[in-house]
């Protein structure tokens, strides 16, 4: 029965005080909120690049349409 014995020591060494309990639940907390910060970080960091990206594609597109639209109003035949 030693062996019995020395599992329920373990187990009862397992038994964590709510002191301690609390102060890692506490801790588990604060890691959770770093993660979430540096993932929140990284997503504003993504809009960022998307945002910029997308902004420079209007600017081209509005360029192409412009000059488009020069050349068709030129070839246009005047009504008379």
């Amino acid at each position: 029965m030693r062996l019995g014995h020395d599992l329920f020591a373990i187990i009862n060494s397992l038994v964590v005080d709510e002191d301690v309990l609390a102060a890692l639940s506490q801790a588990s907390a604060l890691t959770n909120i770093c993660d979430i910060r540096t993932t929140l970080g990284q997503i504003l960091a993504s809009e960022r690049e998307i945002r910029l990206s997308l902004e420079q594609q209007r600017r081209v597109l509005f360029d192409a349409h412009k000059r488009i639209h020069a050349v068709t109003k030129g070839l246009e035949k005047p009504t008379s």
